[in-house]
């Protein structure tokens, strides 16, 4: 079958650019021919990257202006994206085999995203996002997000030397994309305002921010910092230009996550939330909010509470997480620092989500579903004919 696909470049170090990877590769494997079709990671020309053609990215924010053209040109059989689906127009795709691998974030589910869904096949990537369309009277297929667990493991506290972190510290990591500031989605506030208050109490605590400092419409987290009162001399912030410039390898960042005590990701919504798979495969627990897919994703950790925020662009809630729940999990957190056994199930449920496990489960059994959609409906005169002749 030829598929396009919607979304990252592979190369791209962000969630859907691994996910572009970890997919298309199999699907490439398994004998099917992919064309990508850049949303993010290139633009002005097309390349052939390992064996894939990679179309590039259009003027339009999310390339509603080139993107069904691409899919022509590839002439694919279906076109599967993976991105946010409320802005894309389904006027631009007429008549076109679509799949969406959607995430949902909010609750409800926005009402442009179940607009969209009616008209296409919606692929749920958590239960939460399967649940949230149900009630909106739309079937899904559920198809987790998954990770190389040959790349991500644990890898001891080697980092921290890079890091400038003393080993008997209490390191506690950030791992998110800086975008957005209304709302912004991260809460990057509530845990800034939580970690100094924490760090206030622990003066053996360090904080090290994977993201950028000041991102694409996003906020400027040093100012943020200076304004909650955290320490400077226990941040440590990520190598600008090396995550700018995609120099940061994947083994890398497992090791920063395996250097780390718990990994802090209390957002305010979740259509998956990759970085909290990938730091359990490295043995870390978290601290995520009990919203949106979160609490499906965490074995190994601690749940945070909030109160719902009404997010007017998207008709929806997320919720933001009360700064005193995230404080009492960092404690908690910082009790359970020595406790193998956080390790041991962090590491047993990062392995549920394991690309290979999720490929062969889900993914090849759906596609194996869209290719049967492409076969001509049977001609029942003829069938008939036949038996009677068989008879």
């Amino acid at each position: 079958m030829r598929i396009s696909w919607y979304s990252n470049v592979p190369w791209a170090a962000t969630g859907y650019g691994t996910q572009t990877l970890e997919v298309c590769t199999r699907l490439k494997a398994d004998g099917h021919e992919v064309g990508i079709i850049a949303n993010y990671g290139l633009n002005a020309a097309s390349i052939e990257w390992e064996g894939f053609p990679i179309f590039p990215g259009g003027k339009d924010g999310y390339s509603n202006d080139i993107a069904p053209a691409h899919h022509q040109v590839w002439r694919g059989d279906w076109l599967i994206t993976l991105y946010d689906v409320w802005p894309l127009k389904r006027a631009y795709f007429p008549d076109e085999r679509i799949a969406s691998w959607v995430p949902v974030d909010h609750q409800p589910i926005p009402p442009d995203v179940a607009k969209w869904c009616k008209t296409v096949r919606p692929i749920a990537m958590s239960r939460f996002g399967e649940r949230m369309l149900k009630a909106e009277g739309i079937d899904s297929t559920y198809i987790p997000h998954s990770i190389n667990t040959r790349t991500f493991h644990p890898q001891g506290k080697a980092m921290r030397s890079r890091l400038d972190v003393p080993d008997d510290a209490f390191l506690v990591m950030v791992a998110a994309a800086n975008q957005g500031v209304t709302p912004p989605r991260k809460a990057w506030p509530e845990m800034f305002t939580a970690m100094s208050f924490f760090m206030r109490d622990h003066p053996d605590t360090y904080f090290y921010l994977h993201t950028d400092r000041i991102g694409i419409g996003g906020l400027d987290l040093p100012l943020l910092a200076r304004a909650t009162g955290l320490p400077q001399e226990r941040l440590r912030w990520a190598d600008a230009y090396a995550l700018a410039s995609g120099n940061i390898s994947q083994s890398d960042l497992s090791a920063m996550y395996s250097a780390a005590d718990v990994l802090l990701a209390s957002s305010m919504g979740e259509g998956f939330g990759i970085p909290t798979i990938e730091a359990q495969a490295s043995g870390t627990p978290v601290i995520v909010s009990d919203f949106s897919a979160q609490p499906e994703l965490c074995a190994s950790g601690w749940l945070v509470r909030g109160q719902p925020y009404w997010d007017p662009a998207q008709a929806a809630f997320f919720l933001t997480p009360f700064v005193s729940e995230i404080i009492a999990r960092l404690r908690d957190a910082y009790a359970a620092r020595d406790d193998s056994t956080f390790a041991d199930a962090a590491v047993a449920k990062a392995a549920q989500y394991d690309s290979d496990l999720v490929f062969a489960r889900y993914w090849r059994p759906f596609i194996r579903e869209l290719e049967a959609s492409l076969e001509p409906p049977p001609n029942r005169a003829a069938r008939r004919a036949r038996k009677k002749v068989l008879a």
